[in-house]
């Protein structure tokens, strides 16, 4: 068995595309910082909706999360004469970021219908994109970023708990049927996996 094998099982991924992974994460967790943010202090809206504080409250505690990783990627970025940092934290290519934009005003005026917008659909695309990493990733030259997947992926799918406990515990807004009314804020799973499509965790190519 050459030494190289576990290497190339895991395959590899150049510090050019590591670097720019990175900064994807940077952006989306940052991003999701200010999406929900700016849920949690929205000025509140006469929507009928009998949970509108309690997922306002959830908000402001998922943007001190996503806040706290962004700030934890960026120590990941790399340093060295002749970089720019900051270009990389980037959006990545895609229907991420308009989905965000969209998922962001929905969230500040409709908040259940926001939440479920998040942990219905973009957090376990998020979730996945960090898994797929993980599976993906080489524990030789990529050992401090699979620490971090490990604490970020843990941490989006306690949010994604904690969010859906909420959405199943919050007052019934349809009397009629005795069931939650539907939110209607998710995307349907193939345009969520289409939308973390141009984050780059593949390739990750086998060494020649």
């Amino acid at each position: 068995m050459p030494e190289d094998a576990s290497e190339a099982g895991a395959g590899h991924r150049s510090i050019e595309q590591l670097a720019a992974l990175v900064g994807r994460y940077c952006w989306v967790e940052h991003r999701l910082f200010e999406v929900t943010g700016a849920a949690a202090t929205a000025a509140a809206v006469v929507t009928g909706d009998p949970g509108e504080a309690e997922c306002r409250v959830w908000f402001a505690a998922a943007s001190r999360r996503h806040g706290a990783l962004a700030a934890r990627w960026t120590e990941h970025l790399p340093v060295r004469a002749g970089l720019d940092r900051d270009a990389l934290v980037a959006a990545p290519t895609g229907l991420l970021p308009g989905m965000l934009d969209e998922l962001s005003a929905t969230a500040e005026r409709d908040p259940s219908r926001g939440l479920a917008g998040l942990v219905e659909g973009v957090l376990p695309g998020l979730a996945g994109i960090y898994g797929a990493h993980l599976e993906a990733a080489s524990p030789v030259s990529e050992s401090p970023i699979i620490e971090r997947l490990v604490e970020a992926r843990r941490a989006v799918l306690g949010e994604i708990r904690g969010g859906l406990d909420l959405l199943q515990g919050l007052p019934v807004a349809d009397k009629g049927s005795g069931k939650r009314a539907p939110t209607q804020g998710r995307k349907g799973p193939r345009i969520v996996e289409r939308a973390f499509d141009g984050f780059g965790v593949f390739p990750a190519v086998p060494p020649s």
